[in-house]
């Protein structure tokens, strides 16, 4: 039985320790959209206020949070900037496939405090060798890079005789890649997601994990781990990818307390004040209610990862997240088109939100017509690819 936060207390912290987060971000997003990289100062926000190690085993001393806390953690952070929020995400995230590695690895990573990233495109080539694996590759979009400690990297292994390849994902400190400062993007451009390459690089077999075995087993399988772990029997991949409609979901909020305050004040040529326009009052109720349909998906899909016991297709999650995710930019899409050329201007809320949903819903995860496809295959018995 996971654990479920019931310290209102401890709670209310990490809300406002999300919230300094992202209240930093947002003071400093012009920059960090201009250097393609938020601040130091909002990734030590975000180790001050404990919330990179959050999805760690009990052992480790923290707290066991529930799927609701951490999806509002992210959605919190989101409200103010959603760049922010992809890294608060990530960080806390990435402490779920380092359960995966043996007993040893994981106080030698846990006990170090770094931040951790990582890409799990297959994008390595791996050669087996005594004692572990030699790595080459270039992997893209290594978001938080610029101030993580460790990563993990993927690749595709053909073990000998066999015809099924595993996906494998190889953990290594970020000193032993290099990083190529190249991120320029429409949005999330605070993220720093950068490129990372290898060449010849050995990486012992107890810092390899195996994606087939963890969704096969559906817990950390080498260490013993207790039952009340957020990453323990459950659908590893739809959990994995929960903060992605919690932070579209916190930016849609602000999106429409944004379009409502700009409409009150909105002077049409004639003299009439937009706000009490029949349009734009539709437009906001329209909205609302698309938000509402968004976050009751959003709590549907958290009640499915609490009850899974292996029942639900990976599709069905799919299809709920990227639905989330295109009612949000739906919302923040409207609000712009109707508030007009005003909405477009370069550093405010909107503009930035906008570019920001449109770059989540672009992330592989997210893509609407892939996640309908699949969901739809699903419900006509047709095995999809859907791994979430």
């Amino acid at each position: 039985m996971k654990a479920q936060l019931s310290d209102e207390k401890l709670y209310n912290e990490l809300m406002e320790s999300a919230k300094r987060v992202g209240m930093i971000a947002e003071q400093e997003s012009v920059e960090a959209d201009d250097n393609a990289t938020v601040s130091k100062n909002v990734a030590d926000a975000i180790v001050e206020g404990g919330l990179n190690r959050l999805i760690m085993p009990k052992e480790y001393g923290f707290p066991q949070i529930d799927f609701n806390t951490f999806a509002d953690i992210v959605r919190t952070v989101g409200y103010h900037n959603l760049s922010a929020a992809w890294l608060t995400y990530f960080y806390a995230l990435h402490n779920s496939w380092v359960a995966f590695l043996p007993k040893h690895r994981m106080d030698e990573i846990y006990d170090d405090g770094g931040l951790l990233a990582d890409i799990f495109a297959p994008m390595g080539k791996v050669e087996k060798v005594e004692g572990g694996f030699i790595l080459n590759g270039r992997w893209n979009f290594v978001s938080g890079v610029n101030y993580s400690e460790w990563i993990s990297v993927g690749a595709t292994y053909y073990a000998e005789g066999t015809e099924v390849p595993d996906r494998i994902g190889l953990c290594m400190r970020v000193s032993d890649l290099e990083v190529i400062e190249n991120w320029d993007s429409l949005g999330l451009r605070g993220s720093g997601s950068n490129t990372v390459a290898a060449k010849d690089l050995f990486v012992p077999d107890d810092m390899v994990i195996s994606f087939n075995e963890m969704m096969m087993n559906r817990k950390p399988y080498k260490p013993q781990i207790d039952e009340d772990y957020l990453y323990y029997n459950v659908s590893f991949f739809p959990a994995f990818y929960v903060g992605f409609p919690a932070m579209a979901i916190g930016a849609a909020e602000r999106a429409i307390e944004e379009f409502i305050a700009r409409t009150k004040k909105r002077q049409r040529f004639d003299g009439t004040n937009e706000g009490e326009s029949p349009k734009s009052q539709r437009v906001a109720a329209e909205m609302t209610l698309k938000l509402k349909s968004a976050k009751g998906l959003m709590k549907e899909y958290i009640e499915m990862l609490e009850s899974d016991q292996g029942q639900y297709d990976p599709a069905e999650y799919n299809g709920i997240r990227v639905h989330i995710i295109k009612n949000c930019l739906d919302i923040a899409n409207r609000a712009v088109a109707t508030l007009g050329a005003s909405a477009l201007a370069k550093g405010q809320p909107l503009e930035m939100i906008l570019r920001d949903l449109m770059a989540i819903s672009t992330h592989v995860t997210s893509l609407y017509e892939d996640g309908i496809d699949n969901y739809g295959k699903s419900l006509f018995g047709v095995q999809s690819m859907a791994m979430g």
